[in-house]
């Protein structure tokens, strides 16, 4: 039998870039939260009496929500379409998706709990 595919689908490129554009989300996300974080007081900055931040930038912290729930959404719909998808025996499923789904949900219950 002659094999006539020509490579990989729209779907099957969708779901591994997919996984890059996760980590571009999660990263973000990551990038944002630690530039809103309180700063940490260290001696050098008691002993010049150097001001730092001592609460959350909630200015910035709006943002955080708003990239969790897209992300969450991104890796679910790339999941389903990863599961519709995974029919042959080269076909690999895409853990990356999964991971950063129950990382999204879980902060946006961390976000819920103490933001809000």
């Amino acid at each position: 039998m002659l094999d006539r595919r020509k490579g990989p689908d729209m779907l099957v490129k969708w779901v591994k870039w997919s996984g890059i554009i996760s980590w571009i989300l999660v990263s973000i996300t990551l990038f944002i939260t630690i530039i809103a974080k309180p700063d940490f007081e260290s001696y050098m900055d008691k002993s010049f009496h150097v001001k730092l931040q001592s609460n959350w930038d909630v200015n910035l912290m709006q943002y955080v929500p708003v990239l969790l729930v897209l992300l969450f959404f991104f890796c679910i719909i790339s999941i389903a379409i990863n599961l519709s998808r995974c029919r042959r025996k080269s076909d690999r499923f895409n853990k990356t998706l999964i991971l950063n789904a129950a990382a999204a949900f879980i902060g946006i219950i961390l976000y819920l709990l103490f933001f809000t």
